[in-house]
Order: structure tokens, then sequence, then C-alpha cells
């Protein structure tokens, strides 16, 4: 039965409906229903009509409309939500890489601090060592100089001895006037040699 048939069948009820209101009384219950909405004004197959259109109006609008208005409603919020989740999650992310990078930083100005301290102290060392090394070589200079000032005062006093052991030598034989031998020249070197030496 098709929405056009009821329609043009609802004419030929009404005018039934209006003709027959004894004959109503004869059908029972559901007689004095209808005619009690036509007391009211309001005709039966109109109305049953009217709710049929609804009806098939509403589940249209449902099917068609409501529900996928609903369905993009639920999309839009499970996408709101998904983007508030993952806001949160990169929050998080960003906070967890923030304390990595400040954990290490720390880690590397420790480092640095303690590369430093290292590196202050084994300069120290080396300036330590490099004095020591220095006041060795210097105390072995000044030990060699001295050995080799002792060294070369007693060759020059050994030279200067027997220099004047042999001027002593010549003065004493121009004083004399002869020519020493070997044995006198030995013995006066000794002589001259001892008065040196007091």
């Amino acid at each position: 039965m098709s929405f056009l048939s009821v329609l043009l069948a609802a004419e030929p009820a009404k005018a039934a409906a209006q003709a027959a209101p004894a004959a109503s009384e004869a059908h029972g219950p559901v007689a004095d229903i209808v005619s009690l909405f036509g007391s009211f004004g309001v005709d039966g197959p109109h109305l049953l009509v009217q709710l049929i259109n609804f009806a098939i109006l509403a589940f249209i609008l449902h099917r068609f409309a409501i529900k996928p208005a609903l369905g993009q409603m639920e999309e839009r919020n499970r996408l709101i939500e998904k983007g508030l989740a993952d806001a949160q999650a990169a929050t998080q992310r960003l906070a967890d890489a923030q304390k990595a990078a400040d954990a290490k930083l720390n880690a590397a100005s420790d480092e640095a601090a303690k590369i430093l301290a290292d590196a202050r102290h084994a300069a120290k060392a080396a300036v330590e060592a490099a004095k020591a090394e220095a006041t060795a070589a210097q105390t072995e200079v000044i030990a060699k100089a001295k050995a080799a000032i002792e060294a070369d005062r007693v060759k020059m006093l050994a030279e200067v001895r027997g220099e004047v052991s042999r001027l002593v030598v010549e003065t004493a034989a121009k004083v004399l006037e002869q020519q020493l031998d070997d044995a006198t020249r030995g013995r006066l070197n000794e002589a001259a040699v001892k008065q040196l030496a007091r």
C-alpha cells in the first residue's frame, strides 16, 4: 500500500465515519474512540496518515541525517580526544626530553669540572716537577761549576807553583851565576813549593 493510496482512501473513510455515527456504537470500543476523537475535531484517517508520514520522516531523518551527524560528532569527539591525548603525550615527551637534556648538561658540566680539576692538578704537578727538575739541574750545574772552578784553581795553582819554582830557580841561578844541575834544581823547586804551600 503506497502513501498516495492511503491518502486517497482517507477521504471516503472520512465520509463514512461522518455518515454512520449510530453504526459506530455497534462496532465496539474502537468505534467509541473514533467517535470521541471526531467530537473533538480529530479526523482518524488523516491522523493515521500523518502518523505514518511522521514515522517515515522520522526514519528517514534518523537514517540519513541524525545518524550520520551523530557519527560525525562522535568521530570529531574521538579526533579531539586523540588530539588532546597526543598533545598531552607530546608535552610529556617534551618534559622527559627536557629532563634528559638537563641531566646530560649536568653530567657534561660535572665532567668538564672534573677534567678542569684534573688538568689543574696535572699542571700543578708538572710545574712542581719542572721546578724540582730545574732545581736539580741548577744544583748539578752549580756543583759542576764548583768542581770545574776547583779543578781550574788546582790546575792554575799547580801551574803557578811550577812557574814560580822555575822563576825561583832561574833567579837563584842568576844570583849564583851558575848553572844548576838537575838535582839542585829539583831541591830548589821542592823548597819553593813548600814555601808556596804555606
